[in-house]
């Protein structure tokens, strides 16, 4: 299904070239932890193993939602309390930010 999307995007003209979904979705996701480097922003080990496969989730369904927080890998962390325990309060707004970025 992700796939179609690059393929609609492409046929549209909202992107000039045929990139598979997934690829777009971690370019993007490189691109935003330079952004937050640069902002100042750091991210422990712990912190980015939830927002890596957080965006493997983004790239393989076009989106995540904090109900797939209790899904695995998730779940293995203490799905959505790990999250929240792992990320703080900036939990669901980091969800939030990184479908608003890697899905645009």
């Amino acid at each position: 299904m992700t796939d179609l999307v690059s393929l609609v995007r492409y046929a549209t003209g909202v992107e000039d070239e045929l990139v598979p979904y997934g690829d777009r979705v971690r370019e993007k996701y490189a691109a935003w932890l330079t952004q937050q480097e640069q902002a100042g922003v750091t991210f422990s080990d712990t912190e980015r193993w939830w927002l890596d496969r957080m965006v493997s989730v983004i790239a393989s369904s076009a989106g995540i939602r904090v109900e797939d927080l209790d899904d695995a890998p998730f779940i293995e962390r203490g799905g959505t309390d790990g999250a929240i325990r792992d990320l703080g309060d900036r939990a669901a707004e980091l969800i939030d930010e990184l479908n608003a970025e890697l899905t645009a």
